[in-house]
């Protein structure tokens, strides 16, 4: 196998137009992602100051300062609930996105890889006689490097997941405390 500056010339063009292709995909991907944040803080904003102004409404409109704490007591709540749901959304457009990301990085790791065993297969085909010891060691440890990373990357998605559904039951448990500590508040502001 002979290398001419023609089959250089082509596959550096190649590589620069895949190159191009994997950070276009990559940067639109970001972009998304900052598109889809900026709509959720615009949406959030305007909710939080349509509630503001109609818990303002409210306050003013309270007859006695008994009403006014069950009105605070009230709004306690879902504005924790709001502020889980921000929380969520977030971590949605997160993991959307780190998803995304991975499947553009996972595939440019696989073309790089097919690109270095076809290099290396032009390689090993014109090694010289007796060097087939050498050339199966170099296979065994190609082998072995990937089947690592395939097992790192496998025990990195197992450990965000856990840390996601431990988030999640997190969040869970702190929506239940505020909860009952609300309806514990509204329950003896009603005793007295």
């Amino acid at each position: 196998m002979s290398v001419t500056p023609e089959t250089l010339a082509a596959a550096a063009k190649s590589n620069a137009e895949a190159g191009l292709t994997s950070a276009s995909a990559f940067v639109a991907a970001v972009f998304t992602a900052v598109e889809r944040v900026s709509t959720l803080n615009l949406a959030t904003a305007r909710t939080a100051f349509d509630d503001s102004v109609a818990f303002s409404k409210a306050v003013i409109a309270a007859k006695d300062p008994k009403a006014l704490a069950a009105l605070n007591l009230g709004a306690l709540t879902p504005a924790v609930e709001k502020g889980v749901a921000y929380g969520r959304s977030l971590s949605v457009i997160g993991g959307d996105t780190q998803e995304e990301l991975t499947k553009l990085v996972e595939a440019e790791a696989a073309a790089l890889g097919k690109n270095f065993d076809t290099a290396l297969e032009g390689l090993f085909k014109n090694a010289p006689a007796g060097s087939e010891a050498a050339v199966k060691a170099v296979k065994t440890a190609l082998a072995n490097a990937n089947s690592a990373y395939e097992g790192a990357t496998k025990a990195a998605k197992q450990v965000a997941a856990a840390a996601q559904a431990s988030v999640e039951k997190a969040t869970e448990v702190a929506v239940e405390s505020v909860e009952k500590g609300t309806k514990a508040a509204a329950s003896a502001l009603k005793v007295a």
